[in-house]
């Protein structure tokens, strides 16, 4: 891991630099504004009889994703993080240990030049760091993600991919060659990494590689679909800008000028699904959204009737399903 305990410290010629740093500091709350800039919010707690960090932050961006070099100093346990920021990370040990978790499962111990895989925008999730740690992680949005794995297989990812937690990497492994090559690339490059193409490229390597990692670990086998014609394109589209009024395919079919057989044939064919099956998600996906965003006071009863939800327990079954959690647990959350 010699390559990596250097990253974003020292420049393309091997001598340190301070072109990343965004803080080194004693103060939690100085470093509680950084940490919600880089990653999300989330509490710390200190270990017993630390009343103050050591802590060391870098970071740079990478497309729309973050490249940082992190330590406390201190032992600390991590909780309570944000899920409507939208954000999963990958965290690498380069220096002491790590254990992650959720609110329930087991936990998960990593060691120098090991990784951990998570999506805190889908699940729970909470970390505990040794006094010697010192992490290098990505920080990614959910939707950057979502976005690529669409384009990649023509079909939205299992709910299921997004909520494993995972381990990934090691010290010979094809994750970490490729954080050691992004770290080199913004040393040498620093400028085309933050506005050329080359921080693009960056960030579908990142993206196509923690894809690879979850759907392979996660026993989600993604089978890219041949290109959609344009009516399917055009469904879509309509789909999610109507999915409030819950279009019937007759609707549908008529809006984009085919009949109700040819656009079910055609996603049987190109998506794998139906047009009405597509739609459930696309509804299912936009509660969920609504329920993160709540204000307090809301229900769950008056954001399922927005949506055209009329039997409660059946949209909080389906909810349940798709997610993995029901909706009122959500809102308790995305309020508190």
């Amino acid at each position: 891991m010699e390559s990596l305990s250097g990253a974003l410290v020292l420049d393309a010629g091997g001598a340190m630099t301070n072109r990343h740093r965004l803080i080194a500091t004693c103060d939690f709350d100085e470093l509680e504004v950084f940490t919600r800039r880089v990653y999300m919010p989330y509490r710390v707690h200190p270990g017993p009889r630390c009343l103050a960090p050591a802590a060391d932050l870098h970071a740079v961006a990478i497309g729309q994703m973050t490249l940082s070099r992190f330590s406390y100093g201190i032992p600390v346990n991590l909780t309570d993080f944000f899920q409507q920021a939208g954000m999963g990370m990958v965290l690498t040990t380069i220096r002491g240990a790590a254990r992650h978790g959720g609110a329930a499962g087991a936990c998960v111990d990593t060691g120098v030049g090991e990784s951990f895989l998570v999506d805190t925008s889908r699940t729970d999730y909470q970390a505990s760091f040794n006094k010697d740690h010192l992490q290098v992680n990505v920080t990614f949005p959910h939707d950057c993600l979502e976005t690529l794995y669409q384009r990649w297989t023509g079909h939205p990812a299992e709910a299921r991919l997004w909520t494993a937690r995972l381990a990934i990497g090691g010290r010979h492994s094809a994750w970490n060659a490729l954080l050691e090559y992004c770290c080199r690339c913004v040393a040498e490059y620093p400028r085309q990494v933050a506005e050329g193409p080359l921080g693009r490229h960056l960030e579908e390597l990142l993206g196509m590689q923690m894809l690879m990692e979850w759907s392979t670990r996660a026993g989600v086998t993604p089978r890219p679909s041949p290109p959609a014609p344009r009516q399917v394109l055009q469904a879509e589209h309509y789909m999610r800008e109507h999915a409030r009024q819950a279009p019937t395919v007759g609707e549908v079919a008529q809006a984009v000028g085919v009949s109700v057989r040819g656009l079910s044939s055609a996603f049987r064919h190109f998506r794998g699904t139906t047009p009405m099956a597509f739609l459930r998600e696309v509804r299912l996906d936009g509660v969920r959204r609504a329920l993160m965003a709540a204000p307090e006071g809301a229900t769950v009863a008056s954001i399922a009737e927005q949506w055209g939800y009329a039997n409660l327990g059946a949209f909080a079954a389906r909810f349940r399903t798709r997610f993995g959690d029901y909706p009122s647990a959500l809102l308790r959350r995305a309020v508190r």
